[in-house]
């Protein structure tokens, strides 16, 4: 690191940074912060979709608290899918055994693998920002989705967001992620987890596509599927009422929109 990177990584641990020490008190955070998101995730979906007796399929399941939610309010069958182990999820329908009749995880490497299977909704939550290739994955996503079903997409914060970097646990600092050259953040981030040598933000656990509001609608508008409803700065925090009326400017709307949420139909046929 040359005189320059160490002149900022030291502005930047100045600037709001947290304590490494208190990294295991964050994981505990965002493991109780997973337990509440899938009723979230659909309290913030424009539109009511009812769930009942409907054929579900959610993509990139993590732990499968949206997949066990959606059998308890009365889905018909849920699958949930995803490249990490689901041995979280499993444990849970261990303990809710009632529910292993409708509710299905599943370790996939690719989409494929379903092998033609349609669902009347699709999901994909909190995961559109981590996609590797999302102008090419989409297609994928929307393959299982039936003629006449639905594509529900929500997720943040968005790249150009104040929390957009996903480094809160490092710094209070807001738009760190654009202030501060990649390699300095990258350099800093080794502070906080040590078991990852990430050199960029597409490289960490998860890893970050630097989805921005502009290019997810680009992406939507291409795949032909009709929009039922699309909203953003979904949240009852007091700072998003702010963020609304901030983001009706148009040179800062991608600065104060920080999440998205849209559901799509796919054509009959």
């Amino acid at each position: 690191m040359d005189t320059r990177d160490r002149v900022l990584s030291r502005i930047f641990r100045v600037a709001g940074a947290r304590d490494p020490a208190d990294e295991n008190t964050e994981r505990e955070v965002e493991e109780a912060w997973r337990n509440k998101s899938a009723v979230r995730f659909l309290e913030r979906i424009p539109v009511d979709v009812d769930v009942r007796g409907k054929s579900v399929l959610d993509v990139g399941c993590g732990d499968g608290s949206m997949c066990l939610h959606l059998a308890r309010i009365g889905a018909g069958r849920v699958l949930g899918v995803d490249i990490q182990t689901v041995w979280k999820g499993e444990a849970r329908l261990d303990a809710e055994p009632e529910l292993r009749e409708r509710c299905e995880l599943r370790r996939i490497d690719s989409l494929d693998e379903l092998r033609g299977e349609q669902f009347d909704l699709v999901l994909s939550q909190d995961s559109f920002e981590h996609y590797s290739d999302p102008e090419h994955f989409v297609f994928e996503l929307i393959a299982p989705v039936a003629p006449g079903g639905l594509l529900l997409v929500g997720f943040g914060p968005l790249w150009k967001a104040p929390l957009g970097g996903h480094i809160d646990y490092m710094t209070r600092l807001p738009w760190a992620h654009l202030l501060f050259p990649e390699r300095v953040i990258m350099a800093e981030r080794r502070r906080y987890r040590p078991d990852e040598d990430a050199g960029r933000f597409e490289e960490i656990r998860g890893g970050l596509n630097k989805m921005t509001l502009a290019r997810f609608l680009r992406i939507m508008d291409r795949t032909g599927l009709e929009l039922v409803a699309l909203e953003t700065n979904r949240s009852d925090h007091p700072a998003f009422k702010a963020f609304r009326a901030l983001a009706t400017v148009k040179p800062l709307r991608e600065y104060f929109t920080s999440n998205v949420y849209g559901v799509w139909r796919k054509p009959p046929g």
